[in-house]
């Protein structure tokens, strides 16, 4: 049984997945940008949030699996 909830409050482990999850955000916000010549703040925002949450399940799946 995991005690991670006794070493680590709610805060801390959003803040943890927040850095772990924060080149998905950065490239897929530079990586959205590119692509939307036209509109570039919404291609950065919505390639900042598809990174991230790539990211995110990335982490996810590795840390059930693992």
């Amino acid at each position: 049984m995991s005690d991670i909830g006794g070493i680590f409050s709610t805060g801390d482990l959003v803040l943890l997945a927040l850095i772990a999850c924060s080149p998905g955000l950065v490239l897929g916000a530079g990586l959205g940008a590119w692509a939307s010549p036209g509109h570039r703040i919404r291609g950065a925002a919505l390639g900042g949030a598809a990174g991230f949450a790539l990211a995110f399940a990335g982490w996810w799946i590795y840390l059930i699996l693992k």
